[in-house]
């Protein structure tokens, strides 16, 4: 088969899977406990962003620091700049481990990546969720 070159140029894949037909619904989590949500936000260091991303791209191949006891983890740029993270660990309570266990791995984490971030005025909460889908 022979394609204009115009045409490769043009293509532009699809998603992948099914498109969703309607949003999911709000739900209230009914499982013997409740979820978590840790949330920090860590200014990116100055000039450090490709060596940021290179280092998640590892720290994701190897499937490091998986923070046990999650059901999800996010890891989100601010802005296009990648100026800051934002780091979303969802917990279920009934899994979640002990304070001191989540401080180890947390500590794990940032000494990872401490060269790229600037852990030193990271803004820490973690809050129960309420509704979610």
């Amino acid at each position: 088969m022979i394609l204009p070159i115009a045409a490769v140029r043009q293509f532009k894949p699809g998603p992948s899977g099914r498109v969703r037909a309607k949003a999911p619904s709000w739900r209230a989590y009914r499982s013997r406990g409740t979820l978590f949500v840790t949330e920090i936000h860590v200014p990116v260091r100055a000039g450090q962003q490709a060596a940021l991303l290179k280092k998640l791209r590892t720290i994701q191949k190897l499937d490091e620091h998986t923070f046990p006891g999650t059901i999800a983890r996010y890891l989100v740029k601010n802005n296009e700049s990648l100026t800051a993270l934002q780091v979303l660990l969802i917990w279920k309570s009934t899994e979640m481990p002990d304070e001191a266990a989540r401080k180890r791995d947390l500590e794990l984490f940032q000494e990872e990546l401490a060269d790229v971030l600037e852990w030193e005025t990271a803004q820490y909460s973690t809050n129960e969720v309420l509704i979610h889908t």
